[in-house]
């Protein structure tokens, strides 16, 4: 189909060419009118041939076009039938899962409950014997704070008692000696219970004599006095100091001078002791 088509050029380039050459030559116009005739009609053809080939190229596009389009078609929907697929395993694996999740909710709640109604009975339970025992270590420590009662008091009975300055005064008549702390032979009281405590010392002046006394604790001075009798009507005086005293410790009177104690049944020389708060 080429070779005739350069075939039919050539000739129609030939007898231009002639014709061109030759004006005046009779067959030249002769054949004039089908020479161009001729010429369109190859022309015509050719336009035709390269239009049909552009045809039977796009043709074979739009084929190759329109199969891939059927292909992905096809992909598409082996690939929707995939995800609907998934999508029905899905729905029946979460429709599976929320029933289990139900069933093992249900089952923990119902167990948590019995577990939550026990504990509650036993807390109760526990309760009730917790609170008997607290009342009974209230009643216990009640008891226990319950302040002791630990007191003495003891005189001196004769009428003329001397006692030289640094020594000890001694009350040998015990009239009272709550807690036994208090010691006759040694004048000297001695603490079983720590606490505060409160002391106190009546003493009488001899007619025309002194007396110098003093509390002491552990052997430091805790409260003095100091009087003298230029009356002979033998005055009476009264000291007292409250202090800490721990277990163990000791508290007395103590002459800081020359003194002459005074008794009778109308005046008493006395040392007394109280505990007031532990």
């Amino acid at each position: 189909m080429l070779l005739l088509r350069k075939s039919l050029l050539l000739l129609l380039s030939v007898i231009v060419a002639t014709c061109a050459r030759e004006p005046s030559i009779p067959i030249c116009s002769k054949y004039d009118y089908e020479e161009r005739l001729l010429e369109r009609v190859l022309r015509n053809k050719f336009a035709l041939e390269t239009t049909h080939d552009e045809i039977a190229k796009t043709n074979a596009k739009v084929v190759d076009a329109l199969k891939q389009l059927v292909e992905e078609k096809a992909k598409v929907e082996s690939t929707l039938a995939v995800i609907e697929k998934n999508l029905i395993e899905m729905e029946s694996r979460l429709s599976d899962f929320i029933s289990n999740a139900s069933n093992n909710l249900n089952s923990t709640l119902a167990a948590n409950v019995v577990t939550m109604v026990k504990a509650a009975s036993d807390i109760k339970a526990n309760a009730s014997v917790t609170v008997q025992q607290l009342v009974n270590e209230v009643h216990i420590l009640k008891d226990q704070l319950k302040v002791p009662t630990i007191n003495f008091r003891a005189r001196i009975t004769t009428y003329s008692t001397d006692v030289s300055s640094g020594l000890d005064v001694i009350f040998h008549t015990v009239e009272e000696n709550v807690g036994q702390g208090y010691d006759p032979a040694s004048g000297k009281f001695t603490a079983s219970v720590p606490g505060m405590y409160l002391f106190s010392v009546q003493y009488c002046v001899y007619t025309k004599k002194n007396v110098h006394l003093e509390i002491v604790h552990q052997g430091k001075t805790l409260q003095r006095s100091a009087n003298y009798d230029n009356a002979s009507d033998y005055p009476c005086v009264t000291m007292q100091v409250s202090t800490v005293v721990a277990m163990g410790h000791q508290v007395w009177v103590r002459s800081t001078g020359s003194s002459t104690l005074y008794a009778d049944s109308q005046r008493y020389t006395s040392f007394s002791g109280t505990l007031i708060h532990v």
